[in-house]
């Protein structure tokens, strides 16, 4: 695992390459527009979006992180199949517990696939409160 980094460096990384720091641009920003309380801070040496009033680092919405030949969405374990499979047109894919986003795929497209995984995630966390 690479060590951790201030949160801003993930996505200004001068190593990515245009696709790559695009979509990361992308993501934080479609992020907050999608659920303005969001609180950034660095996990598992990943950039990670939580919730407001998170206090564990497993209560993220999710993590990003620029892979090589995609874009890697962390913290997706239990997500609907269906939801996940309504996107596989565009090249995503999953695997236990994350997706693999590709470089091109239509910003409308990851905006609704950002917007299911946050919403799914606000939804457990809501759900293991009572608990």
């Amino acid at each position: 695992m690479d060590k951790a980094k201030p949160f801003d460096a993930y996505f200004v990384d001068e190593s990515l390459s245009d696709h790559q720091c695009a979509l990361m641009q992308a993501t934080r920003r479609i992020v907050h527009e999608l659920y303005p309380a969001v609180v950034e801070r660095v996990s598992y040496a990943m950039p990670g979006f939580y919730p407001a009033g998170s206090t564990k680092a497993t209560q993220q919405l999710f993590f990003v992180m620029a892979a090589k030949q995609h874009l890697g969405i962390y913290g997706t374990f239990g997500i609907d199949e269906a939801v996940i499979h309504s996107f596989e047109s565009f090249g995503v894919q999953s695997a236990k517990g994350s997706l693999r986003v590709p470089y091109d795929i239509p910003v409308d497209a990851f905006e609704r696939l950002l917007s299911a995984v946050i919403t799914y995630n606000l939804g457990r966390f809501e759900q293991n409160a009572g608990h």
